[in-house]
């Protein structure tokens, strides 16, 4: 009893396997039953900006930088992760009590506040993620500019979650 049943399970999950390897005639409106396929995102394989600075001290070796970019690099990283840090704590925090006050039906006044609080705070991010950017650009020669956007663009998606 229980051999015939994981030969119709085994049997399901190969039949359903091959209806998704074969290519259709025409597109279709949805997968069959039981694909799992994940629709592309515009920003799924990498940031919308990207997190170049961690990725060039990473690869510092690799890039052949010299110690005095090395140095560059690390200075503006170390000044200003004592401004992100703070502000992509508060961030997460506001977020979380946004969340509560939708939830617990709270007033505009509240609501609002607290939006206005998160739009200014990703304002901050997104120009220190663009200074970051340009940083990296000054400080790196046209060759290991682009040798870095090379790099960039192969590293797998999974690496930008853990850099996060």
């Amino acid at each position: 009893m229980l051999k015939t049943w994981l030969r119709v399970a085994l049997l399901g999950v190969l039949s359903t396997q091959m209806a998704c390897a074969m290519s259709p005639m025409k597109p279709t409106s949805s997968p069959p039953l039981g694909c799992h396929i994940a629709m592309p995102h515009r920003f799924s394989r990498h940031p919308m900006i990207p997190m170049l600075l961690p990725l060039a001290e990473m690869r510092s070796y690799t890039l052949h930088l010299s110690d005095r970019q090395v140095s560059a690099l690390a200075i503006w990283h170390n000044r200003h992760m004592h401004i992100a840090v703070p502000l992509m704590k508060r961030v997460r925090r506001d977020k979380l009590a946004l969340r509560a006050a939708l939830l617990r039906g709270a007033d505009r006044g509240a609501v609002g506040a607290l939006v206005k609080r998160l739009d200014r705070d990703h304002g901050r991010l997104l120009r220190l993620e663009v200074a970051q950017v340009r940083i990296v650009h000054k400080t790196l020669s046209s060759d290991q500019w682009h040798k870095l956007v090379h790099i960039y663009h192969r590293m797998p998606p999974m690496r930008f979650m853990m850099m996060h």
